[in-house]
This record gives structure tokens, sequence and C-alpha cells, in this order.
């Protein structure tokens, strides 16, 4: 390392410090409580957000095994280009073109799953199940009685 990058380690390093030494500390409870105020639609939205993003890596490796079949079937069975699990030593790399492709698909599948999830909700939240009525005279399905060994 020369002068240089060792000045600019050192630089990024104290920074990260001091931004770590000087941030509020929260126990949990203020940085969450704006969201339970917050209307339904807003909840919804984060909980989209959250299904998309960890749906992601899942939708990455989809569409990666995808692309690579596709790049399998069109080079007539080449086994330079097989998908992952079949391909051996010296595969032929994705070019950028592929690549680009592989993270938009990966992304578009990982949206439709979040919005499958937003749709589900909501439709789950309009239309809540019903409970069948009380019939008189039934016993109840809990019923609470004190342990044998508490009560001796």
């Amino acid at each position: 390392m020369n002068m240089i990058q060792k000045k600019v380690s050192s630089i990024i390093l104290l920074l990260s410090l001091a931004v770590s030494v000087f941030s509020q500390t929260s126990t949990g409870t203020e940085a969450s409580a704006p969201l339970w105020n917050a209307p339904p639609w807003l909840k919804d939205l984060r909980r989209a957000e959250i299904v998309a993003f960890g749906a992601f890596p899942f939708a990455m490796f989809v569409s990666s095994f995808g692309v690579d079949t596709y790049r399998f079937l069109t080079h007539d069975g080449n086994m330079l280009y097989a998908p992952w699990p079949f391909n051996i030593g010296g595969v032929a790399e994705k070019t950028q073109d592929e690549l680009t492709t592989t993270v938009i698909v990966a992304a578009g599948i990982s949206l439709a799953v979040s919005l499958a999830d937003f749709l589900v909700v909501r439709y789950k939240r309009r239309n809540p199940p019903e409970l069948p009525p009380n019939q008189p005279g039934e016993t109840p399905i809990i019923i609470r009685k004190p342990l044998s060994y508490m009560s001796e």
C-alpha cells in the first residue's frame, strides 16, 4: 500500500467509527412507532417491498438457470453452454447482455411475487373468514382448570 491508500483507508475508518459513535441509539420501539400509526396502504407497501427484496435471491437463481437453459438450447446442446448443475469445466461465460437479461428477469419475478402477495393480503383483509355463530348449550372448546399438583 502506498501512502495515499493508507491515508484514504484511515480516513474512511475514522469516519465510519465517528458515525457509529455519534449515531443515536434506540431501544427499537421509537423507530417502529410511526409505522404502527401509518395507514394500512403504507403498511402493505412496506410489506410488498420486504417481500420483493426477499424474493430477489431466489428469483435470481431461477432466472439464471432459465437463461443458462435458453443459451444451451440455442447453441444446439453444446456442453460449453450447459446450465449450472450439468456444465463441465471451461464453460462459456455469459455476455453483458445475458447478465443484464438475467437481472431484469429476476427483478420482474420478484416484483410479480411481491404483487401477488400484496393482492392476497388485500383480499384477505377485505374478506375475513366468517366464523360460525355460537350455538346455545355448547360446551366451550377450552376449559380452564388448575393443574392437580398446584391445588394440593
